[in-house]
Order: C-alpha cells, then sequence, then structure tokens
C-alpha cells in the first residue's frame, strides 16, 4: 500500500465529522426513561428526607448570599471608600 493512502486512511479512523443530528439524537437518548429507574408497583416510595435536606439548602445559602453580596454590592462599597478620590 502506498504512504498516501495509509496517511489518508489514518486521517480517516482518527477524524470522525462532527454531526448536529448526531448529537441532538444522543442528548435525546440519554434523556430516556430507562428500565432500571422504574419504580416497582408493590413497594412504597422512600419517605423524604427532610433534615437532610434542609442542612444542604442551608449550606449552600451559607456561602450564596454573601458573595451575592459581594458581587453586586462591590460598586456601593468601592463609592464609601474612595468617596469620589479616585
Amino acid at each position: 500500500m502506498s504512504p498516501i493512502v495509509v496517511r489518508y486512511a489514518a486521517r480517516a479512523v482518527q477524524r470522525r465529522q462532527f454531526s448536529l443530528l448526531n448529537s441532538m439524537r444522543n442528548a435525546g437518548r440519554a434523556m430516556e426513561a430507562h428500565p432500571f429507574e422504574r419504580l416497582p408497583i408493590n413497594q412504597r416510595p422512600a419517605s423524604p428526607d427532610y433534615a437532610k435536606m434542609f442542612k444542604r439548602v442551608g449550606s449552600q445559602a451559607l456561602f450564596f448570599f454573601p458573595g451575592f453580596a459581594v458581587i453586586l454590592g462591590w460598586p456601593f462599597a468601592a463609592q464609601a471608600v474612595f468617596d469620589g478620590r479616585l
């Protein structure tokens, strides 16, 4: 086999063409319900763990609200610190 043919064959194997349709189809397949995700009829659903949920939300709020205040409040802090002297 000639080196040119080998080179083109190797490039064809290494590089796959991007297809938007294939990407959309794969995304749709990823969202499909699978048999192992179905809930059985004869089993009661698990009771919610509210303590764990409130703990998670509370720990997220401890970082979210101060971070939100810093991101949105830095112009007011800069105005107070520099007081028009810049």
